[in-house]
């Protein structure tokens, strides 16, 4: 083999070497299929950890967890501006940390740049274990309470 002959080998296989990992990428892109997504639904404690007028934030499920007369009831603490955490305020309901969005205890927007209340998470006891459970991917009524 002389070297013309060498070298059109060489680039010929080059190139199907460069064409097999090509169709071997886009196979791989076309056939990709995402790992499962965070999970939603959160054990937060017992009924009673929840005594009547109380709101606990529950770090996991990034939520806070209350009590009033009518029940128990979970609230987002994402805000819906832009993401950040909400804190409790000082003269009661919420603040985002990250852009000053007021929201009062029942999650309602006091002032922006929010401008969606906070979302109300479906809550519900489960008997068999004794918990209560937050769902992320659920919303409800602001008015929802459960009853235990």
């Amino acid at each position: 083999m002389n070297r013309r002959g060498f070298l059109v080998a060489l680039s010929r296989g080059s190139l199907a070497t460069a064409v097999i990992v090509a169709f071997g990428q886009v196979v791989r892109f076309l056939s990709y299929r995402p790992a499962d997504g965070p999970a939603t639904v959160f054990a937060v404690g017992r009924p009673e950890d929840y005594a009547p007028g109380s709101l606990v934030y529950v770090s996991e499920a990034q939520a806070y967890v209350g009590c009033n007369a009518q029940g128990l009831y979970a609230l987002d603490a994402v805000c819906t501006h832009l993401g950040c955490l909400v804190e409790r305020g000082a003269k009661g309901g919420f603040v985002c940390p990250c852009h000053e969005s007021r929201f009062d205890a029942a999650g309602q927007v006091l002032a922006g740049p929010a401008g969606q209340p906070l979302r109300a998470l479906r809550l519900w006891f489960d008997g068999e274990q004794g918990l209560l459970f937050v769902d992320r991917s659920e919303t409800v009524a602001p008015a929802a309470r459960l009853a235990v």
